[in-house]
């Protein structure tokens, strides 16, 4: 194997964690979101639903990248921050309204 190939087997890697990572998230904020006696069960199932597709972009992309199509495009990232960015909006949001 060359470096580059080496290279994208790693991103592809990392991708698929950063997928893995995101459904466990998304099903963390289901599981509160159905267990939580408390009203305020439409900020876990929005970040429930960033989760899944913060897990759809990374699953996506890694399997591109397995493919060999490396791609030269910013939107996989750029989604991913939004989404990161928007999970933690949720969680300050989560943790001010019912604390």
């Amino acid at each position: 194997m060359t470096a580059p190939s080496l290279a994208m087997e790693r991103t592809a890697l990392a991708w698929r964690r950063t997928s893995l990572a995101a459904t466990v998230c998304a099903l963390l904020f289901a599981h509160e979101a159905t267990t939580d006696s408390r009203r305020m069960v439409v900020l876990p199932l929005a970040a429930a639903t960033v989760a899944l597709l913060l897990a759809c972009v990374g699953w996506l992309r890694g399997h591109a990248l397995d493919r060999g199509h490396a791609g030269i495009s910013d939107r996989p990232v750029a989604t991913t921050t939004v989404a990161v960015a928007i999970l933690a909006f949720i969680a300050v949001l989560s943790v001010l309204f019912n604390g």
